[in-house]
């Protein structure tokens, strides 16, 4: 694989006659050596328009191949009044390198530019921060990675501290080296040891275009563990317990901060060193936390500033956890302190193989209004608009005489008499997750400074977060997920999204689910039937999960969370699950031969899901609309009717699937829709709505058309939003009638479209149009209850199972769910029965089940609860299908 670097002279290859002076790129292609081909087009001097005209990007370009990586970095001398290189000009010449090496099929790489040591005042500053919302905007348009080396660069000569970090830099003394007998004074350039520094991380980050081989090697099967909870005793038992009934993984150290850092500044990891010591022992590899949500009291003493502050003006107390802001400088400074400390014990350990931040960000807390945030909030604002005018137009505040005359002037969101301005909730709401992802990937800076290990999180369905934006700078998705028995799709929505989380990796972590059930001192739950969670490692196995953990081994005898079950009881007894924990164990060694010769195959039907309409619906919900159920009903309703899905977000890569389903998804951007017009010229089919697109960026109301750039793009007109909750509104389509229900859009459609759900006074509620190569529908409202809709079935039969990927192998009835695997030679389809009654599949072809070697005869078969097979089909003949 080719690396194309263009950028200035601190990632140039230098001659001799400059030694010891290095660009970053030129360590790079020492660290990289046979692994790619680094090919280093940098120039001393350069800004993004003399690169270009000068003709250097032009012979770039020429070397750009298909999936060549293709890294930019520019900053230093366009920061240069002298170059005439304003910072408009600066993103217009980075988007149209970006857009040139796109169309050359290659993967551009925007890196922030790496920050001096000092500014010309001997501070230690980021002398470059003009750049780096540029750089973050490019990004996120154009939908690439970003490498921040600006914040790694900065934190990296903290670290060393101001005179150390010389070291990394071209100061040399007289007579030092012959090529600079004079000696050289530079906080710009690099000698050896910074540009390898910097090539260490830039490699690091690579990995993931680079690796040809999976991330993770095996499955993991296993549990939490608290050695700060439980008397060492007590800890070795568990340990041996875990080896016992076959467990090879264990998650702990999330919430000891306290542990590991009894007194500000003094540290003991004895006890981190001593239980991954005991887990090596037994075979027992381990994803270590750091436990930034459980800042200790000593800490919420000396700082308490640093706590967050409620809406109403209350201020968070010690206790529970996450009740510190993560925008707080302070708690930034021991939290990056400690990051470190544990990363560098996590190198030590081989059975390290992952690394966790923090613990379900934004699962207590929400929103932080404390002195710290309302100034991040005013510069976030000033970076995002530019000028207050702009963001007075943008958010309409001539309403109610809202505008504002300055940044400063502009509040928080907490008490008013009525609500906030819908633009000024969802800014502050954006503001509260781009910060909190910030600190995220900061803490993965002080990771990277200590080791490779893959980076993750224990991320969820129900925080308000942009994980697309949190996980695109860590290494593998994480979450934790609770479902109950009886909704067990849920279980599925969340195997199928954070596989598809991150663009070039599609294994996953779960880190935290339940023996049997979930519980607190304030609610109580009932358990799981017999057999649910093993049918949950089978099905989250199948499809592409690298871990299955419980929360937790033993359950605790204090705190809040007793009433959870877990392995075994606090007095160390098997808990509620525990036979189905130790057959889940067993199946899993059954399976992992299976899993590890085959290759998982996505589906080709994907559905959107988006953290962007999760916020937007947080806001405007009508009273009734909660995103997280909307999603879920649709989403289930397909896994009942037997469709396999991807559940991708709107930063994905569309080609390759042949219906894309965009329900919900509020604020259609202009990159997305260019990309929903390329999959439909390309053949594919698209089913939008409902509410798809009729809202703008800023949460306003569109001002052209109902559904902003949707409408005006399928021609729609006389758009119509209006709420049918708790009436009468029927749905007629193809002679079935049924009430639609919560908030419905009707318009007026081209000519050229068919018109399919029409309200009670035919206003159209749901069309088609075909086209030469794809179709679009747009669905204006569902019926009232998805799962038990005749008419909805129906039009699933219609619509969307016609593209099911194995409809030609088999079908299958309610309750019963599959993933696709193949070999060289097979395909493999994992079934499991997740209902609570029997189901039967269809067999189109005789099959044999590669877990008990029974041969399937073509016809109905049943399933009994909870139970699975694998059954092979010989791939001769696939391409026919």
């Amino acid at each position: 694989m080719k690396v194309l670097l263009a950028g200035d002279s601190t990632v140039a290859t230098y001659s001799q006659e400059f030694a010891p002076m290095m660009g970053w790129g030129e360590a790079l292609a020492a660290q990289l050596g046979d692994t790619a081909e680094v090919i280093n087009f940098a120039k001393p001097g350069s800004t993004t328009r003399s690169f270009m005209e000068e003709g250097l990007f032009e012979q770039l370009l020429e070397k750009v191949d298909e999936d060549a990586l293709v890294l930019l970095q520019f900053g230093h001398n366009d920061q240069n009044p002298a170059n005439g290189v304003k910072l408009n000009e600066y993103y217009l010449r980075l988007q149209r390198m970006i857009a040139d090496v796109k169309a050359k099929k290659g993967q551009p790489i925007l890196c922030t530019p790496v920050e001096r040591r000092v500014d010309g005042n001997g501070r230690a500053v980021q002398t470059l921060e003009a750049f780096l919302p540029i750089c973050r905007r490019l990004a996120e348009e154009a939908e690439i990675p970003l490498f921040d080396l600006n914040r790694y660069t900065f934190y990296l000569y903290r670290e060393y501290g101001l005179e150390e970090a010389k070291q990394l830099f071209m100061w040399l003394g007289r007579g030092e080296q012959a090529t600079y007998p004079m000696g050289s004074v530079d906080d710009t350039h690099f000698r050896e040891k910074g540009a390898h520094e910097i090539a260490r991380y830039v490699k690091i980050r690579l990995q993931e275009f680079l690796r040809q081989e999976p991330l993770f090697k095996k499955h993991y099967y296993g549990a939490c563990m608290y050695p700060e909870v439980w008397s060492w005793e007590i800890f070795e038992q568990d340990v041996v317990h875990m080896q016992e009934i076959g467990m090879n993984f264990a998650r702990f150290g999330e919430f000891a901060w306290k542990t590991i850092e009894p007194e500000e500044g003094r540290f003991d990891l004895s006890l981190f060193e001593r239980a991954l010591e005991t887990f090596q022992k037994h075979g027992i590899d381990v994803c270590l936390c750091i436990p930034t949500p459980t800042p200790p009291r000593w800490f919420t003493c000396k700082y308490p500033d640093a706590l967050i502050k409620n809406a109403d003006g209350t201020v968070m107390v010690h206790g529970s956890r996450q009740h510190v802001c993560t925008n707080n400088k302070d708690f930034r400074r021991y939290a990056y302190r400690m990051t470190r400390k544990v990363a560098s014990l996590a190198g030590k350990y081989p059975n390290v193989i992952a690394i966790q931040l923090d613990n379900e960000f934004k699962c207590h807390v929400d929103l932080c209004y404390c002195d710290t945030c309302r100034t991040r909030w005013h510069q976030h604002l000033e970076e995002a608009y530019g000028t207050v005018d702009n963001l007075n137009k943008q958010w309409g505040t001539q309403v109610w005489s809202e505008a504002y005359d300055c940044f400063e002037d502009i509040v928080l969101p907490t008490r008013t008499p009525f609500l906030h301005n819908s633009s000024l909730m969802n800014a502050f709401r954006k503001f509260t997750a781009l910060t909190l992802n910030e600190f995220a990937h900061d803490l993965s800076h002080f990771v990277r400074m200590e080791t490779a290990i893959p980076i993750t999180h224990n991320s969820a369905f129900g925080f308000n977060l942009m994980n697309d934006h949190l996980f695109a700078d860590l290494d593998v998705a994480g979450f934790d997920t609770y479902p109950s028995a009886d909704n067990y799709p849920a279980f599925l929505l969340n195997v199928d999204r954070w596989r598809n989380v991150r663009k070039h990796s599609n294994e996953s972590l779960l880190l935290e689910t339940t023996t049997s059930h979930t519980g607190h001192l304030e609610n109580h739950v009932t358990p799981h039937p017999a057999g649910f969670i093993t049918a949950e490692m089978f099905i989250g196995f199948a499809g592409n999960l690298k871990s299955f953990s419980y929360w937790h081994f033993r359950g605790h005898r204090h705190g809040v969370e007793q009433p959870h079950s877990a392995v075994v009881t606090a007095w160390g007894e098997p808990d509620m699950g525990y036979n189905d924990v130790v057959q889940s164990s067993k199946l899993a060694k059954e399976m992992e031969p299976h899993l590890m010769v085959s290759e998982y195959r996505k589906a080709k039907i994907a559905f959107m899901y988006s953290d962007n309409a999760k916020r937007f619906f947080t806001i405007d919900h009508g009273g009734y609309q909660d995103h997280r159920g909307l999603v879920t009903d649709y989403y289930s309703s397909l896994i009942k009717a037997g469709i396999r899905l991807e559940v991708i977000q709107e930063n994905s890569d569309y080609t390759g699937y042949e219906v894309l389903i965009v329900p919900f998804v509020r604020w259609i951007s202009a990159t997305v829709l260019e990309k929903l017009q390329a999959f439909v010229a390309g053949g594919g089919k698209l089913i939008l709505g409902p509410m798809t697109g009729d809202r703008t960026e800023e949460l306003a109301w569109p001002d052209r058309n109902g559904l902003d750039r949707i409408g005006e793009w399928l021609g729609f007109s006389r758009v119509r939003q209006f709420s049918v909750k708790n009436i009468s509104y029927p749905g007629n389509y193809r002679g079935m009638q049924e009430n639609i229900d919560r908030l419905v859009t009707t318009f007026r459609c081209p000519k050229d479209w068919e018109p399919l759900i029409s309200g009670p006074g035919g206003e159209t509620l749901a069309a088609k149009q075909i086209l030469a190569n794809g179709e679009i529908i747009y669905l204006g409202g569902l019926p009232q209850e998805l799962n038990g809709s005749t008419l909805w079935k129906n039009f699933i039969a219609d619509e969307i199972d016609p593209y099911e990927t194995d409809r030609h192998l088999l079908s299958v009835s309610e309750g019963i769910v599959k993933y696709r695997r193949e070999t060289s030679d097979q395909v493999q389809l994992y079934l499991t029965n997740m209902a609570r009654a029997d189901s039967e599949f269809t067999l189109l072809q005789e099959t044999t089940d590669l877990l008990t070697g029974k041969l399937y005869a073509t016809g109905n078969h049943l399933l009994d609860s909870y139970c699975y097979v694998i059954l092979a089909f010989p791939k001769a003949g696939e391409s026919d299908q």
